[in-house]
């Protein structure tokens, strides 16, 4: 949503426009452009339901959404910098490089979990702050920034133990990827207090009022005195700071700290930020449209896993549908060039 859509027009005369039967009609058409993406979400999820009757179980849908908790943590860190009009390319080697940090530590340096932890997500937080160091201060282009990033964090996670797994965490650690509370795994619980935390910034605060404006126009926030560089430093780093988090989750589950992890993620993660409805060009998105994007990537997969579809040609889905997300932003962009 951009700031313009938050002000009333007014009609001549004084009057609301919105209280016009066009104005109406126009309003909405603009929420049912909006809506897209939920749209999609339920005629997947109805056509599933149809074709495989496994689909709709309770334990299947709570599966969907532990198995994509780190992709939904990652997409949160995503959704800020591509709201930017930035991309971040390391989140899965970040990912990975955070838990072989956290097992390291364990493992060999004879670390509690909680600092462990404390210190994949301190290094993680710091490739992403190195990339937007560079973003923010040299105006290195983010692809450059944090494709460099991500050939030195999957290097240095693989490097300490030459590619190998490490095995033998404590028992304790495990609650973090495997525990529950309730029926509600807290990989999920950990997901949405990323989630609704991240909305409540973009929403509510003067941050994420300034993060829009970076994204919309950086010279016009420039102008109006917004400190454009620290935004991206910022947000970069909490990218950074959330691909670390997902990692020590996947460590947990796995009950092992690998190199290897996430390598696929980086495709499911801009998929869902995008079919979500964060414009590439920067200045749209919400957190709510990530969670959709998340759901509609999650639940794909796992009805084509449920309906016996190659992972391979799970690929060549997501690949499509990210297609097909830019496309309708591009149109829509077409058509609305002030938006």
């Amino acid at each position: 949503m951009t700031h313009s859509d938050l002000v009333p027009h007014l009609a001549p005369g004084g009057k609301g426009a919105a209280s016009t039967p066009p104005a109406i009609l126009a309003h909405l058409g603009d929420s049912l452009k909006r809506s897209t993406s939920l749209l999609g979400l339920i005629l997947i999820g109805t056509a599933l339901a149809f074709t495989s009757r496994h689909f709709l179980t309770f334990d299947n849908l709570l599966n969907v959404l532990l198995q994509n908790a780190n992709i939904a943590i990652l997409a949160t860190g995503m959704t800020f910098v591509v709201i930017l009009g930035e991309i971040d390319l390391s989140v899965g080697a970040v990912e990975a490089f955070g838990s072989v940090v956290a097992a390291y530590l364990m493992v060999f340096g004879h670390l509690g979990p909680v600092p462990a932890v404390a210190a994949a997500l301190l290094v993680g937080t710091f490739c992403g702050f190195f990339s937007g160091f560079f973003v923010a201060y040299f105006r290195f282009h983010s692809f450059v920034s944090t494709l460099a990033v991500m050939g030195v964090a999957r290097g240095l996670a693989l490097i300490p133990t030459q590619g190998a797994s490490i095995y033998g965490l404590p028992e304790s650690f495990g609650f973090i990827g495997q525990g529950f509370i309730g029926p509600i795994a807290v990989p999920v619980i950990l997901a949405a207090a990323v989630l609704a935390t991240a909305h409540f910034v973009l929403t509510q605060t003067a941050f994420g009022t300034h993060v829009y404006a970076v994204g919309g126009n950086p010279e016009a926030a420039r102008l109006a005195g917004i400190n454009v560089g620290r935004v991206k430093l910022i947000c970069l780093s909490a990218a950074g700071f959330c691909s670390a988090l997902a990692g020590v989750i996947m460590a947990s589950r796995l009950n092992s700290g690998q190199g290897t992890i996430g390598e696929a993620d980086i495709l499911d993660t801009i998929a869902a930020v995008v079919i979500g409805g964060t414009s590439l060009v920067g200045g749209i998105g919400t957190i709510g449209g990530t969670v959709v994007g998340v759901l509609i990537i999650g639940i794909i997969r796992n009805g084509l896993n449920l309906l016996g579809v190659s992972s391979f040609w799970q690929l060549v889905a997501i690949g499509l549908i990210i297609i097909c997300a830019v496309l309708v932003d591009e149109l829509r962009r077409m058509r609305e060039p002030n938006r």
